[in-house]
């Protein structure tokens, strides 16, 4: 699981108690499963928010690998589900 190292304060804070995953974790399910439009809108964007502050809380941390490409992943989800469910344009960055 990722996260479940215990690796201080910052993680075992972010870690959601009942369900031993990190908020983004549960934000990104969330917005996976969520069929209505406007509030699909609204849980991207929090699950964008919540993995941006956790990107931010690893810079922190030298072993962090594993969690940050699982960030990657979960960001590009976000982007293809923006894509696809709420038809935002397609752009690549450069």
């Amino acid at each position: 699981m990722i996260g479940s190292r215990g690796q201080g304060d910052t993680e075992r804070g972010n870690l959601l108690a009942e369900e031993h995953k990190f908020e983004w974790e549960s934000l990104l399910q969330d917005a996976l499963v969520e069929q209505n439009a406007h509030k699909l809108k609204e849980k991207v964007v929090e699950a964008e928010a919540a993995i941006f502050l956790r990107l931010q809380a690893l810079e922190q941390t030298s072993d962090s690998s594993a969690e940050r490409q699982a960030l990657r992943d979960a960001s590009d989800t976000l982007l293809t589900l923006k894509r696809n469910r709420l038809k935002f344009p397609d752009w690549k960055p450069n």
